[in-house]
């Protein structure tokens, strides 16, 4: 006789392995909504999109900046020098018989790579300080919001002066010129971010999921950076991008007083310097490095401008 079969019991639940693919799932559908929504948002104010596409461009410009000179930036010819625009040389040739076209695309690479490194030591630096400034109060924040202001009161000429009597004294090689300049960008910007992120979790710490995360236990730290900081990314997003062609102001403008990078460095700022004394007879010697800086400093200023009519409920409210 045969043996009676015994039915299989029915499965109820998922298990451990499509619950996590479908969370995944899940998670991969939220950030790809947000990131369209995103892009949608951007497209509808057409002067942030302008100026996102400028920012765009002016980073594959410098990404891209061996495959788009046409000669090397500091090889002097002085068989072609002060040569105007052509065929050969797009953008002319300086008074050493170097190809301008080719400094500008390298002077892009470095004026990108300088600006946004400094920007990230200041959010680096600025944002714990912030956080830690807002979320705990007291006399923490006593303490460290006095020491911002002390750190305010110097102006931030006097960083790049001392960064650039540093490196000028110890003749340090172009590698330690650009980190000097990196940390003294930096530094000049971290209590203004600290300011801001404070102001910002100040008005967070006060909300209800905050105290939800206080009653089940979880440690100040983990509320401030993981509950609170998250929810004050736009302000930060925001500023940060504006610092962007700030810091690039900056660069151009220590570089034009010889503060910047050592001669032959590509950079904007120390070509326009070299084309003072041809100004009158040869303007197209600033033309091209001076239209570099302004493309770079218009473009992330409207791209700032228009993250925050974006990311800014007070602002996108009117």
């Amino acid at each position: 006789m045969a043996e009676a079969t015994v039915p299989q019991p029915l499965r109820t639940r998922l298990s451990f392995d499509e619950i996590s693919e479908s969370t995944q799932a899940q998670r991969r559908g939220r950030i790809w909504r947000v990131f369209t929504d995103a892009l949608w948002e951007l497209w509808k104010n057409r002067l942030a999109t302008l100026g996102a596409g400028m920012v765009l461009l002016l980073f594959l410009v410098a990404i891209c900046a061996p495959l788009l000179a046409r000669y090397d930036p500091v090889k002097q010819n002085y068989r072609e020098m002060l040569q105007g625009p052509s065929a050969a040389h797009y953008f002319g040739t300086d008074k050493f018989g170097r190809d301008i076209w080719s400094r500008v695309v390298w002077g892009a690479q470095r004026s990108v790579t300088i600006s946004v490194f400094a920007v990230l030591v200041g959010i680096l630096c600025g944002v714990p300080l912030g956080t830690i400034s807002g979320y705990y109060g007291g006399k923490l924040d006593a303490i460290l919001m006095r020491v911002v202001d002390a750190w305010l009161a110097f102006p931030g000429i006097l960083f790049y002066l001392v960064a650039a009597t540093i490196i000028h004294a110890y003749k340090l090689s172009l590698f330690w010129n650009t980190v000097g300049l990196i940390i003294a960008l930096g530094t000049a910007q971290t209590p203004a971010m600290a300011r801001l992120v404070r102001g910002s979790v100040l008005a967070e710490r006060e909300r209800e999921y905050v105290e939800a995360s206080r009653v089940i236990g979880e440690g100040n730290l983990y509320i401030a950076f993981r509950q609170i900081l998250p929810n004050c990314m736009s302000p930060i997003i925001i500023q940060s991008t504006i610092l962007l062609g700030v810091e690039m102001l900056v660069l151009a403008a220590l570089s034009f007083l010889g503060l910047g990078a050592p001669p032959p460095t590509p950079d904007w700022g120390a070509d326009l310097n070299l084309a003072r004394e041809h100004m009158e007879t040869l303007p197209y010697l600033a033309i091209f490095p001076g239209l570099a800086i302004s493309f770079a400093v218009l473009g992330f200023n409207l791209f700032g401008d228009g993250l925050r009519d974006m990311l800014d409920p007070r602002v996108a409210d009117r």
